[in-house]
């Protein structure tokens, strides 16, 4: 499928964040950020496993000073990921509206992905499904479970 850039913005394909992340594991990186790496190199593994996935990053250029990273891209599936390191209610919100305004510099939409380490409260799981945003968590050694 095709991931066309929408008028007025310059989107970036490079390799995804997980290659970084393989060759450099940073020991100063935060609980959190270091959660999230582990949950990003897992599902790249999976999904290249699981489907042959093409995996791609994009940097999106919003503003001359502001730009939006997008880690993991399963080009294969036109899927865009974004992950958290909790299901707490907070931070869900946070990666919901990463997720959908990642997806608008897209044509066609991609499917919108919220990597957890858990199933998050039965009402972010009903808020996201709403918005047409799947949840994705792990369910074992190397596989991932999706909410739908």
């Amino acid at each position: 499928m095709s991931s066309a850039p929408s008028p007025g913005h310059r989107v970036h394909r490079g390799a995804p964040r997980t290659d970084l992340i393989r060759m450099v594991a940073s020991p100063s990186a935060s609980p959190q950020r270091r959660a999230v790496n582990e949950l990003l190199v897992g599902y790249d593994d999976y999904i290249r496993a699981s489907h042959g996935a093409e995996v791609a990053g994009y940097v999106i250029q919003i503003a001359e000073d502001d730009a939006l990273s997008i880690d993991l891209f399963d080009v294969t599936r036109h899927e865009v990921v974004v992950a958290r390191h909790s299901e707490a209610a907070n931070t869900v919100l946070s990666a919901l509206g990463e997720v959908l305004l990642a997806a608008r510099f897209f044509t066609p939409t991609p499917t919108r992905l919220v990597l957890l380490p858990g199933l998050p409260s039965p009402d972010m799981v009903d808020l996201l499904h709403e918005l047409d945003v799947t949840i994705v968590w792990p369910s074992g050694s190397g596989t991932f479970t999706r909410s739908r």
